[in-house]
């Protein structure tokens, strides 16, 4: 922190260039931030690193601050983010979505113009930020980490535990509580020891008050007291699964992307797993969350496809009943735009899968759309 940079804040924060340092002599993480009090205002000030390397670990700071902030009882406050010279690339694609979740937490950005030409702008509701989470993740599949989600009635976060997307989580929280038009679920998604979102995170979202957390860490094969937390928390995980596979929601018949209408749709069926009796609970409970034991449908494709009126052959081609009535099966022919599954989705678990559903149902009454 060299005088100039301080002069600088202070310059742009309170119009004037005369200011006092007080240094803290504890050592806890305060994520490269600093604090400046003036005229009965407290301003939080993030600063970027100096040389830029992990997308992820040259955002760290960023919720860190946002915890403490949200841990002042001080009204009159503000937070800001403010760019230190540095090395490397601040702007990748990842780098600008993290920016509009920024903004839309209610971080402002003290000089971003002396480095970035173009606008960025907050958030204005929850599906933008689903449509370009889903743009930056599929060009970047390699470190897929918080998804976002949403139903009819909820939206959904799932939130890793573990390295650097334990703090971005929080980000998302405070964005998604921004502009939720409905309650948000975040579901903590564990690894290893590590089964729950930081302390100072969850105090942040509880102060949200639009927010409930779930801990997905509970093993969802295990008795929990409350039934329909238990159905909640294996849908999460299925549905985490889902999206970490194959992408975000998008109908793999149709191509409908309306999330609230799209479902984890399970190729070998959750009923027919529980009566298996050749496997423990522990094996039908791996099978029923298994990200390759699905695929995305939308509601009208996902109830022909529990009904068995259409099906899959181990190719991927789409099949139809023979025995529909002529009208329903050009309704349902003209409804799908896509007659083979693509490769995102055929693996060798999912032809398993496929396989036990199709033990139960005789493809020769079929033939392919």
């Amino acid at each position: 922190m060299t005088p100039n940079i301080l002069r600088d804040i202070c310059l742009r924060l309170t119009g004037q260039t005369q200011y006092v340092v007080n240094e803290l002599s504890d050592t806890y993480n305060k994520g490269r931030m600093i604090t400046l009090e003036y005229g009965g205002m407290t301003h939080y000030i993030t600063l970027s690193e100096r040389d830029i390397r992990g997308r992820n670990s040259s955002l760290q700071s960023v919720p860190t601050a946002l915890n403490i902030f949200y841990s002042d009882s001080n009204p009159n406050k503000q937070l800001w983010y403010y760019f230190i010279p540095y090395v490397g690339n601040p702007f990748t694609g990842y780098h600008l979505v993290y920016y509009r979740l920024m903004l839309t937490a209610g971080i402002n950005f003290l000089n971003i113009d002396s480095y970035y030409s173009n606008l960025i702008s907050p958030y204005a509701n929850v599906d933008e930020i689903i449509t370009e989470r889903s743009e930056n993740q599929n060009s970047n599949r390699s470190n897929n980490s918080s998804f976002v989600s949403k139903t009819q009635d909820r939206i959904q976060l799932y939130a890793k535990t573990y390295g650097a997307n334990k703090y971005e989580s929080t980000v998302f929280g405070v964005a998604l509580s921004k502009i939720a038009d409905r309650p948000i679920d975040v579901f903590a998604v564990s690894e290893q020891d590590l089964q729950t979102l930081p302390q100072s995170s969850l105090n942040t979202f509880e102060q949200l008050g639009n927010i409930t957390v779930y801990n997905t860490s509970l093993r969802l094969n295990r008795l929990i007291a409350d039934a329909d937390d238990a159905r909640r928390l294996r849908s999460a995980a299925y549905n985490y699964n889902l999206l970490d596979r194959i992408g975000m929601k998008r109908c793999a018949l149709c191509s409908c992307e309306i999330p609230e209408i799209i479902h984890g749709a399970h190729v070998w069926g959750v009923a027919d797993i529980r009566s298996c009796e050749i496997i423990d609970d522990s094996q039908k409970y791996a099978h029923a969350i298994s990200g390759h034991n699905g695929l995305w449908l939308c509601h009208n494709h996902h109830k022909l496809f529990d009904s068995n009126i259409l099906a899959f052959d181990l190719d991927g081609r789409c099949l139809i009943k023979q025995s529909m009535p002529h009208s329903h099966e050009s309704f349902i022919r003209e409804s799908i735009n896509v007659h083979r599954l693509g490769t995102s989705i055929i693996s060798d678990d999912f032809k398993y899968y496929l396989t036990q559903r199709n033990q139960v149902i005789n493809l020769n009454g079929y033939q392919a759309i």
